[in-house]
């Protein structure tokens, strides 16, 4: 039993925190190089095209590494519902902070949808769902009691065998024939987090790469990152060259042309969170972060007290206004840049954008601790715990 706070100090995984903050990170990266415009200004088969495809397709671990990072920690920890509400209501303060903001620069900007949208992102009827992690990601949070209670209760070999199903319907068959078979949507689903909770739980609970040195490790991440970007870049050259078309929006060219084998080689199937590809680099990312070792107490008390924060990067630079009026095709011009001076401005950006979202939701959260936010999502809690305690204790009473 954990008796004091020393104790869950001591205990806790700092190496995690790590990969929390550096997933956001890649998050940043994913989006410099996808809505600021940088991969598809690059000339096709240039240097640049593969240096920014590579760093792409490294990037598209990060919402897999999240979801694996909740599984490796959340399947033995206590469910909390005050922490999706306080999530909601950053999400509900921003939403209403940027709608202001961006509607007193421009009164267009202000519309019953993006009010809604504002307040109720997990509603709106948008494609991609604005805000898509944060719902789906709230959907996967209120079903862990039920999923840590199934993890907790399985044996290792029902516990694998549970985890190959999932990767089989979700990330094997899907990538095989080309269809989003069981309704994923390639990995924008909280059906796909919550199979990656799965996998990041048993990682956890097994120790699976306690006795693998991290060496290893790196040198399998470094050969199947090469291997991805190389077959990438290789499929898209062998499209172009045959097809003569854009390979990257004619589908229905492809198929006549190449018919069955379209569905097994599509040229953008590595870019997806589902892909085989994409899902090992995300667990061999999580291997490497979860065997380093912070002992600086100083750095302990750093890596605690940034994460709660990291979430919010995601909130502010997606939002909507930023992400569609400020950010699309903001960083093209990085495209004509020399490879390495490529590599720097994309990674010096999205770590630009991760510091100032971080520094801005510092201000957030002494606000909410003033405004006593955290009282107020203890008291829903209690009230939602008292609720559910009453309505299943009823219907124990009425069994019987």
């Amino acid at each position: 039993m954990i008796r004091d706070t020393g104790d869950r100090m001591k205990e806790r995984n700092y190496g995690i925190d790590i990969f929390k903050m550096f997933a956001m990170y890649l998050v940043c990266v994913l989006h410099v190089l996808g809505q600021g415009g940088v991969v598809i200004s690059t000339e096709k088969f240039s240097a640049n095209y593969v240096v920014a495809w590579g760093l792409t397709l490294f990037a598209y671990t990060s919402v897999n590494c999240f979801a694996l990072a909740s599984g490796y920690v959340g399947y033995k920890a206590k469910f909390r519902p005050r922490k999706i509400i306080e999530l909601y209501f950053i999400v509900l303060f921003y939403g209403i902070v940027f709608l202001a903001l961006f509607s007193a620069v421009d009164k267009n900007n202000f519309g019953f949808n993006n009010f809604l949208q504002a307040v109720f992102p997990s509603f709106s009827n948008t494609n991609p769902l604005y805000y898509w992690y944060f719902t789906a990601y709230a959907i996967m949070f209120m079903l862990m009691p039920f999923f840590n209670y199934v993890i907790n209760k399985l044996e290792r070999k029902k516990h694998a065998f549970l985890i190959v199903v999932l990767l089989l319907i979700y990330c094997i068959i899907p990538a095989v024939m080309g269809t989003d078979y069981f309704h994923t949507t390639n990995g924008y689903s909280y059906l796909w987090l919550s199979a990656l909770f799965i996998v990041g739980a048993y990682i956890s609970k097994y120790k699976l790469f306690e006795n693998v040195k991290i060496y290893k490790i790196l040198i399998a991440l470094a050969l199947s990152l090469i291997i991805t970007v190389s077959a990438h870049v290789l499929l898209n050259l062998y499209y172009t060259n045959v097809a003569e078309v854009n390979i990257d929006a004619q589908a229905e060219v492809l198929s006549n042309q190449f018919g069955i084998y379209s569905n097994f080689m599509r040229p953008s199937m590595f870019a997806n969170y589902t892909f085989p590809t994409t899902v090992i680099n995300s667990i061999l990312l999580l291997a490497v972060f979860s065997k380093i070792k912070l002992k600086n107490k100083f750095l302990q008390n750093r890596a605690v007290s940034l994460v709660p924060l990291v979430f919010s990067v995601y909130i502010i630079h997606t939002n909507k206004f930023i992400f569609e009026q400020i950010l699309a095709s903001l960083f093209e011009g990085y495209a004509k840049l020399n490879p390495v001076l490529l590599v720097l401005a994309v990674l010096g950006t999205a770590l630009a954008i991760f510091v100032i979202c971080i520094m801005i939701d510092m201000l957030r959260f002494e606000l909410f601790k003033l405004i006593k936010v955290d009282k107020l999502c203890l008291f829903i809690e209690n009230k939602l715990i008292a609720f559910w305690n009453r309505l299943f204790e009823k219907k124990e009473r009425e069994a019987v």
